[in-house]
């Protein structure tokens, strides 16, 4: 009994220390960000001043504007072809069973986790110093990212297929290329596509930014229109970003869920899923047709790659305490806008998930909501609030937490569908009310998946936040930019150097616990 009580009191204390804990980095990070409610409330009217600004949209040189957003779709699609290319190989030695050899295993393992933990606007402005202006540099600032994540994919796939073929493909005297094309491509290829899709979605997202660095696209027009205070142009712009994004979004959820359900073009759906399919690929065609890649720009460029790489060398830690006070401020900001996100998010995921809102009119308008914040890129919605409520962190914190409050917002709703029924059936039997059901019967089945995608989230936006000082919204990415602009490149190596260690540290935390909490 003794040992009984005394395990108890030994779980609670861990309980009310993981509380503090928590308490404490919230507190932090609150504080690095310079979050105030004050602030926030004498922006309002600011905010409602440039709504007002942005109304009604006008739609100046429209010609010009969808040739800027064909150039972006097109970055995004040459960065995922290209990086599919290259992460097949690198996702395949990645890989514990498909790798020759321990060594080759770890160096590409190293390699991946490398190029993942580079922010693509932060390659897109490598890029943009050693190429010049244009979508070039944003293809290749999209793709060294892309063959990162897709090669993790890929390796992660691999190293789950089942034994059983492979090793009946070896005993029939198979080996080498013949077993991965036999036994295990077989296995991973709808995956595999649920990855390409994914990819493809993220890239032509991430690519509506590249060109605040001046990396091609609708972005730097954006960026252009709002510096020059047209906002009725840039809400115009915005419009048909979201337009953009929300098409290829749905697009690419649908593909990905039929191709990994085994329900594209069977013969219930097969006509939808051609036409579908037809004007995909006319899309892609004529996205890669206006925006040709020149192999001779980029070999003429790789000296001028050379000479920046070489003039970061010796990288200049002299003011490595004001550049790590603002990776504080960037982990800030990550930390607190993952927070306000959670908030926003619960209430945005149960009333967008079918199995506990009844209104269809509740249903959709919040479908809708969530939509929305996901499909906006946070630099977008940074753009906005600087101009609300002024240079620094908040801004950040707030595009940070309204853009991924619409991607746990989705998260959530999909984890609340999908609970077993029995144990809300019978809840709701004992009379119970609407946020006891939660409480008791939802919340226990989906609590675990909650808190890996607060983890999935969290490391994601403190990537994020490393870019956020790029339009003025806090963080280390304006001191990135100015040591580049400056071309104090000796500078620019101790701030990526900073910024790729955080990343990979809270990679790595956060996949520890995620594993963790799932498990």
């Amino acid at each position: 009994m003794c040992s009984g009580i005394t395990a108890f009191n030994i779980k609670g204390i861990r309980t009310a220390l993981l509380w503090a804990v928590f308490c404490i980095i919230i507190a932090f990070s609150f504080r690095e960000a310079h979050l105030d409610i004050r602030t926030l409330a004498d922006g309002l009217p600011y905010a409602a001043a440039l709504l007002r600004d942005m109304f009604p949209p006008n739609f100046y040189a429209l010609e010009k504007i969808l040739l800027l957003a064909a150039e972006t779709i097109a970055m995004g699609l040459w960065a995922t072809i290209i990086g599919i290319a290259f992460s097949i190989p690198l996702g395949l030695i990645s890989a514990k069973n498909t790798s020759p050899n321990v060594f080759v295993y770890t160096g590409g393992k190293l390699l991946v986790n490398g190029m993942r933990a580079i922010p693509d606007l932060v390659c897109a402005l490598i890029f943009v110093t050693s190429f010049g202006m244009g979508p070039v540099a944003g293809i290749l600032g999209l793709l060294i990212p892309a063959i990162g994540t897709l090669a993790k994919f890929y390796a992660e796939a691999i190293e789950s297929i089942d034994t059983g073929p492979v090793e009946a493909v070896r005993a029939a005297g198979s080996h080498g290329l013949s077993i991965i094309r036999h036994a295990v491509l077989p296995q991973v290829f709808p995956l595999f596509m649920g990855y390409n899709l994914y990819m493809l979605d993220h890239n032509i997202r991430a690519a509506m930014t590249l060109g605040l660095v001046g990396a091609g696209g609708l972005g730097f027009e954006l960026f252009r229109q709002m510096r020059s205070f047209h906002y009725h142009k840039a809400s115009a712009i915005l419009v048909i970003v979201f337009l953009i994004i929300t098409v290829i979004d749905r697009l690419s959820s649908y593909l990905r869920n039929g191709i990994t359900d085994g329900t594209f073009l069977n013969s219930r759906g097969r006509l939808k899923d051609w036409s579908l399919l037809s004007v995909f690929c006319l899309i892609t065609g004529l996205s890669i047709f206006l925006v040709p890649v020149s192999l001779r720009e980029i070999v003429a460029g790789i000296p001028r790659i050379r000479d920046f790489l070489s003039g970061m060398f010796p990288p200049d830690f002299s003011p490595i305490f004001t550049d790590m006070k603002l990776m504080l401020e960037t982990v800030g900001m990550g930390i607190s806008g993952t927070f306000i996100a959670m908030l926003i998010a619960v209430p945005l995921g149960m009333l967008s998930a079918k199995s506990i809102t009844r209104s269809p009119f509740i249903y959709n308008i919040t479908k809708e909501i969530t939509n929305f914040f996901r499909a906006m890129p946070e630099l977008m919605f940074a753009l906005i609030f600087v101009a609300a409520v002024g240079l620094g962190p908040f801004a950040g914190v707030l595009a940070l937490a309204l853009h991924t409050a619409g991607f746990l917002g989705k998260f959530y709703a999909e984890a609340i569908e999908n609970v077993d029924p029995k144990p809300v059936e019978a809840t709701e039997a004992t009379g119970a009310s609407f946020l006891q059901i939660i409480r008791h019967a939802i919340f226990p089945q989906v609590s675990p998946l909650f808190h890996s995608y607060n983890l999935y989230i969290l490391d994601r936006n403190i990537r994020a936040s490393t870019l956020m000082g790029i339009v003025g919204a806090g963080g280390i990415g304006f001191e990135l930019v100015m040591s580049m602009k400056l071309f104090d490149y000796r500078h620019t190596a101790t701030l990526m150097i900073i910024i790729l260690t955080t990343v990979m540290l809270v990679d790595w935390a956060s996949s520890y616990l995620r594993n963790k909490v799932v498990a």
